[in-house]
């Protein structure tokens, strides 16, 4: 395989799923330093990837005849190998014409979805189930210049102050609502921030956030919001401006895990060991497990968007007081020195 000299990779995923694909795509670089990687991508996972320093060639698929075409020349120009690190794209790698395919269907048919293995791990499976060495666990988010200077003129025309902490929130969350801690939480704690402790509070998200961006803006008039203002690259540049990173599971926090922002991860359908596999000093989770929780899976069929519950209980569960004494642990010791694991209140080493 090493004198492989044309490989396809299919990474049609969300934010989040992307950011988690980048170790795989960096260990495959690594095996085949000389050949084209080809990337077809969506136009988010386009943006993850776009400014990477793997020399990628990337070809978005902004719709389904896009993808028809982009797998018929696939087949023209002969390539050895096709990858797919998305579930959606794992019905298509059979489609390349290829000798050699590793997909999630194929994988995971076998090794099946186990909330204990984190996605992270699953797409380094897919390289493994075809003997390419996997290694790699920083996941990665790449801008450019432009995003910087971007950044800086946002940040000029509001009201924030360099000499002062950031703390970077995003109350949202796109696909599955019942990830989202409770609007009022933040509220407090964002007003508990400001009041008491004198940090900046910079709102992100993207234009499915705003409404409640603008809520939280009409209570706390203080903040800065750049809810739906910014490309993607320029929220990545925000990010690492700011000390400390608070939101639910969704792509921002990865983002700011990739950038290797400090994070504390808001829990509660979503299982932490599937999507928040950041061994690292910096990154917190608090995590209030249910009798029913998880009760969404990476992989888990269509039965998991299926509301068991009228409520979020696991989320609703999670305090205000238990957020801000792991912002202020944070804080306090910098990069810190030991990772917290909040399980119902009750914090663990690991």
């Amino acid at each position: 395989m090493k004198d492989f000299q044309q490989l396809v990779v299919l990474c049609l995923s969300p934010l989040g799923d992307t950011i988690f694909a980048t170790p795989a795509i960096r260990a495959l670089r690594k095996e085949f330093p000389r050949a084209r990687i080809v990337i077809l991508a969506t136009p988010v996972a386009a943006q993850v990837l776009k400014h990477n320093p793997w020399g990628l060639e990337i070809k978005i698929v902004r719709e389904k005849w896009d993808l028809v075409k982009m797998l018929s020349q696939i087949r023209k120009e002969k390539f050895d190998m096709a990858i797919s690190l998305s579930q959606l794209g794992g019905f298509f790698t059979r489609f390349c014409g290829t000798p050699i395919w590793s997909d999630f269907i194929r994988v995971h048919a076998t090794f099946s979805f186990q909330e204990e293995r984190s996605v992270v791990q699953m797409c380094q499976d897919v390289l493994r189930n075809i003997h390419i060495p996997c290694d790699e666990h920083q996941t990665g988010f790449f801008y450019d210049e432009q995003a910087e200077q971007g950044i800086e003129l946002f940040l000029s025309g509001s009201a924030y102050r360099s000499d002062r902490k950031v703390i970077s929130i995003h109350a949202g969350g796109h696909y599955f609502v019942r990830k989202r801690w409770p609007l009022a939480n933040f509220i407090e704690i964002i007003r508990h921030f400001i009041d008491d402790l004198g940090i900046q509070i910079i709102l992100v998200g993207g234009q499915e956030d705003v409404e409640d961006a603008l809520i939280i803006q009409s209570l706390v008039p203080e903040v800065i919001s750049a809810v739906g203002l910014l490309k993607l690259g320029e929220t990545a540049a925000l990010l690492k401006k700011t000390s400390l990173f608070i939101g639910n599971d969704s792509g921002p926090l990865h983002m700011a895990a990739a950038l290797q922002v400090p994070t504390i991860g808001l829990f509660g359908p979503t299982s932490p060991a599937q999507f928040y596999p950041y061994r690292s000093p910096r990154h917190t989770m608090i995590y209030k497990r249910l009798s029913c929780s998880p009760c969404y899976r990476f992989g888990g069929g269509i039965w998991q968007y299926v509301p068991r519950c009228s409520k979020a209980y696991c989320m609703q569960a999670i305090t205000v007081q238990e957020v801000r004494n792991q912002v202020l642990k944070i804080l306090s010791c910098g990069d810190g020195d030991q990772r917290g694991w909040l399980y119902a209140g009750r914090t663990q080493s690991r």
